[in-house]
């Protein structure tokens, strides 16, 4: 069901495209007091399970892949204990990443009829935002169809932007940016600054702010019990990470990844059984806890 002008509508249908024509209804709906600003958030179901593609799509084929060294680690020793018992084969990476491919065609499909109804009603002052909540692991470090893991694979998500005469086309931009970024930067883009209840954590991607890393977290959840909670900082060059007992204080793992000599995180120098090469994880330590408690400005 959904509300457009104060009539609620019933739509039966595949869900990406019952939500394309959701947005194209509202977009016209907009038109009825076209100097008024307007907001349209769009999250599809796709790429998430059960992973089921629109039926014209069902058989499409999808671009060849070939896992990188990370796929099915041969020495995972040095990892956790929650990811030592793991092991994901390679057909069933392949079978998950093509269904996962065809349902986002239809999401491609909703991005394309958007942009050309939006450019049919002559929006052309508009900020447009593209990303996903989260990354997804096909067999790395032997774990598959999962995302609550603090490597590369699961963290490293799509960000687009795009506001012609405001934003740079064809740019790529090398800062560490995540969703807490986006409220304050639709905020600055409107010269929006509303009281809020809790002072907001993100920067806005329109100004020049720049991090020099970035917080990660999860914590253990129902849907997943037997992930514990972990924080970690990721920086250009390397990435440390401490597991945790449930009351979130106790570690009781730690990893950390020289970035520039082992991008895929294959060897945890603090579990590699060589001291002489261990990172000083006292200051790593006092940083990640500093991050994990930072409100508002005092964030990085």
């Amino acid at each position: 069901n959904y509300n457009v002008n104060g009539s609620i509508q019933r739509l039966n249908g595949y869900s990406t495209d019952v939500l394309t024509t959701q947005a194209l209804t509202t977009l016209n709906a907009f038109e009825t007091d076209d100097d008024a600003p307007w907001f349209l958030y769009l999250a599809p179901q796709a790429p998430h399970s059960p992973f089921t593609p629109s039926s014209q799509y069902a058989n499409a084929p999808v671009p060849a892949w070939t896992p990188g060294p990370a796929f099915n680690e041969a020495d995972v020793s040095d990892k956790p204990p929650t990811v030592r018992w793991r092991t994901y084969s390679l057909s069933q990476a392949q079978s998950l990443r093509a269904a996962q491919l065809r349902t986002l065609m239809s999401v491609d499909d909703m991005v394309q009829e958007v942009f050309d109804r939006m450019t049919a009603l002559g929006e052309t002052n508009t900020l447009a935002i593209f990303m996903s909540d989260n990354g997804f692991l096909w067999g790395e470090h032997r774990i598959g169809s999962n995302k609550r893991f603090p490597y590369t694979e699961a963290f490293d998500v799509p960000m687009m932007m795009r506001w012609p005469g405001h934003v740079a086309a064809g740019v790529t931009d090398p800062r560490f940016v995540a969703n807490v970024d986006i409220t304050p930067t639709i905020l600055d883009a409107t010269g929006t600054s509303p009281q809020v209840v809790y002072p907001l954590d993100g920067h806005s991607l329109l100004s020049s702010y720049a991090r020099s890393h970035m917080l990660l977290e999860y914590w253990r959840s129902p849907d997943a019990d037997g992930i514990p909670g972990w924080a970690s900082i990721r920086t250009s060059t390397y990435q440390y990470t401490e597991w945790y007992a449930d009351d979130r204080v106790t570690v009781t793992f730690r990893e950390y990844y020289d970035l520039v000599n082992d991008p895929f995180q294959l060897v945890n120098l603090l579990a590699d059984g060589n001291p002489a090469n261990d990172p000083n994880v006292a200051p790593l330590s006092a940083m990640l806890a500093a991050d994990r408690t930072c409100v508002g400005s005092n964030c990085p």
